[in-house]
């Protein structure tokens, strides 16, 4: 048995009635059953009798106040800070922030315009001097090792067949090494490690 609804929302008699369930949170549409309602009561919470739109791709069915509408639905889609890059998954119906774009960053360097991804390519310039710096240093620190250590076997008369040439190819490589002009960073020609 069917009921109906006086203008107030209750049921004029006992029955059931198909309805439309929602989010409490964001009134998407999330389902539609059948309600049976006593004489006097009204629908279940965030239900409603009107059939919401039709399924639209790209976009969630909501009730608000005015009715069904569509709401733009990105959730699940990769999208990047334009603060700092990072990558997020989109969480709520709507519109983008305006702190968030889909477009993605092509290096860690790159700065949002407004626009745009653009790369501050004074900083990577500096990140990739900062490196060959600190590579430059492992190599110097690697090339005094062994420097001393075949300093020490001669001085104390201990050295094996070779190390006297094997002390010159290693100072000759430190030497080498401290002419790099560090401020080509991406073009520096490293020399060869002398072989131990």
């Amino acid at each position: 048995m069917k009921t109906i609804l006086n203008e107030n929302g209750f049921a004029i008699s006992d029955g059931f009635v198909h309805v439309y369930h929602t989010d409490a949170s964001t009134g998407e549409y999330i389902n539609e059953s059948n309600e049976f309602l006593t004489q006097g009561v009204g629908l279940p919470a965030h239900s409603f009798i009107e059939p919401p739109l039709k399924a639209k791709e790209g976009f969630a069915v909501c009730r608000t106040e005015s009715g069904w509408e569509y709401k733009t639905d990105y959730r699940n889609s990769v999208a990047y800070s334009t603060e700092s890059g990072s990558q997020s998954r989109v969480t709520e119906l709507g519109e983008l922030p305006a702190n968030l774009t889909f477009l993605v960053p092509k290096t860690q360097f790159d700065q949002w315009n407004g626009v745009e991804w653009v790369t501050d390519l004074a900083a990577q310039r500096q990140a990739e001097i900062d490196t060959a710096k600190a590579e430059k240093y492992r190599l110097e620190r690697g090339a005094k090792e062994m420097i001393e250590k075949l300093s020490d076997a001669l001085d104390l008369n201990m050295a094996l067949d070779g190390d006297e040439a094997r002390l010159t190819a290693w100072r000759k490589y430190r030497v080498l090494l401290n002419q790099l002009d560090i401020n080509t960073a991406s073009d520096i020609a490293w020399p060869l490690q002398p072989t131990e």
